[in-house]
């Protein structure tokens, strides 16, 4: 088994791609209208509602009764964070700064821990809530 790619659900997919954009400095490599769009990291961002105008309300050649049930299920209040992004740079200071400056989300302060070694983070929060966690060695500790 191996990663095909992490893929973050979004209510807002023109917000997503500019944060994700700017977040991985690098623009979408492939892009299917506004459900799905690519970076080339294995990161993507998915659009549910872009789905839910399509299918029709009854299994065609293209929908099964099975996925068409799947999208319209309620599932209530849209949960996040279920799982958290992680990335790793080479100058966490440096980093942190950049995102800071670019004020795409919420940014944590730098956090440090040394529970089986020495791990400096910070989070920074998508459009929809996401926890991104950025990590790395710092240059310039203080």
């Amino acid at each position: 088994m191996r990663l095909g790619t992490f893929y973050i659900i979004t209510q807002n997919v023109d917000k997503s791609v500019d944060f994700y954009s700017k977040l991985l400095q690098e623009q979408p490599i492939f892009s299917n209208e506004n459900r799905w769009i690519q970076f080339s990291n294995f990161i993507a961002v998915y659009n549910p509602s872009y789905d839910k105008r399509i299918i029709p309300d009854k299994a065609n050649e293209n929908f099964n009764q099975a996925y068409i049930d799947d999208v319209n299920e309620n599932r209530g209040e849209q949960k996040n964070n279920t799982a958290v992004v992680n990335f790793i740079v080479d100058d966490l200071d440096a980093e942190y700064k950049r995102l800071k400056e670019l004020n795409i989300g919420k940014v944590s302060d730098l956090m440090y821990l040394n529970v089986f070694a020495p791990y400096w983070y910070f989070n920074i929060t998508d459009p929809d809530g996401n926890t991104i966690e950025i990590t790395g060695s710092r240059k310039n500790l203080q």
